[in-house]
């Protein structure tokens, strides 16, 4: 994927030499629509606020060799708004809209979240309005091309979670969307992984207080689902001895019927990241076809 992104900038870089012009594609102004239309697009969003749009904001775009070159302004280039275009839904929201948002998250997000979302930097943003690139950017110039390369992501998979999230935020909803992002993590390339997961931790959060606050028969079960699919989160990170630590808790009659197959996932992941192949053998005939793949997957990161 990044060589096919790498050769697309390269492209629109070769146009815009060639021909000195190209069509500008505008920012789009309303938060609501961008995140109505990255859900269409099948991709997420590139939010800016206003201010930050209203003076030079200096960025680095790099063509097929790797070389780079300084572009003065963002939003004075017509052939950095088309390349955007190709892989974000660009909006620049006003700041008559930040006390509203701020308000709304506040008291749901960490340090680090807030101060990314109160800075004046591009933000990737899923089409539910949260932050993937929380990471701070101690780089004096963005560099467009290494955003686009690590926060390019297609959503299609996503879209019945997130269609279904934004008509309804519940226990299910948000719970499911949260399983989604982990799963993009494993497949994502490993400089935005870290990320994801925290990203869906936001979600799982969320699941966690509708728990709290509705009727389900199965409670109990879920909880410990909720909890095992945290385990799932530290492997993804590579955390397998910290996974087991916590598996080796829990008694086997303690399991729910309903999480055993996650447990032996959970624990056949472990011990292969580990090497530790005989641990692991016991696990595998209780795995399907698919949860096998994933785990082998996760085993291949890891390495």
């Amino acid at each position: 994927m990044n060589g096919t992104i790498r050769h697309s900038i390269a492209f629109i870089l070769l146009v815009i030499l060639s021909f000195g012009k190209a069509q500008s594609q505008d920012w789009m102004s309303s938060f609501e629509a961008a995140k109505r239309l990255a859900m269409v697009q099948d991709k997420m969003i590139l939010m800016v606020w206003e201010g930050a749009t209203l003076e030079p904001y200096p960025v680095i775009v790099e063509d097929e060799s790797g070389k780079s070159a300084l572009v003065e302004d963002l939003f004075d280039a017509p052939f950095l708004s088309r390349m955007i275009w190709k892989y974000f839904v660009p909006v620049s929201v006003g700041e008559d809209l930040y006390p509203e948002i701020h308000d709304s998250i506040k008291d749901r997000r960490d340090y680090m979240y807030m101060s990314k979302f109160n800075d004046g930097s591009l933000k990737v943003m899923d089409a539910n309005g949260n932050i993937l690139n929380v990471k701070p950017n101690y780089d004096e110039v963005q560099d467009i091309t290494e955003l686009i390369r690590i926060y390019y992501h297609n959503t299609q998979g996503l879209q019945p979670d997130l269609r279904n999230y934004g008509k309804m935020q519940n226990f299910t909803t948000a719970f499911r969307l949260g399983i989604k992002y982990i799963d993009m993590a494993i497949y994502s390339n490993d400089k935005a992984r870290s990320e994801i997961i925290k990203l869906s931790e936001i979600y799982l959060k969320e699941a966690e207080q509708f728990l709290g606050t509705e009727d389900y028969e199965n409670e109990l079960a879920l909880l410990q689902k909720l909890e095992l699919i945290r385990l799932k989160q530290e492997l993804v990170l590579d955390k397998p001895k910290r996974v087991l630590r916590r598996l080796n808790r829990l008694e086997p009659s303690e399991v729910h019927k309903s999480n055993e197959a996650l447990v032996a996932f959970l624990y056949l992941t472990a011990y292969r990241v580990l090497k530790d192949e005989n641990s692991a053998r016991k696990w595998r005939p209780k795995l399907s076809l698919d949860r096998l793949e994933i785990s082998q997957r996760i085993i291949d990161n890891n390495k």
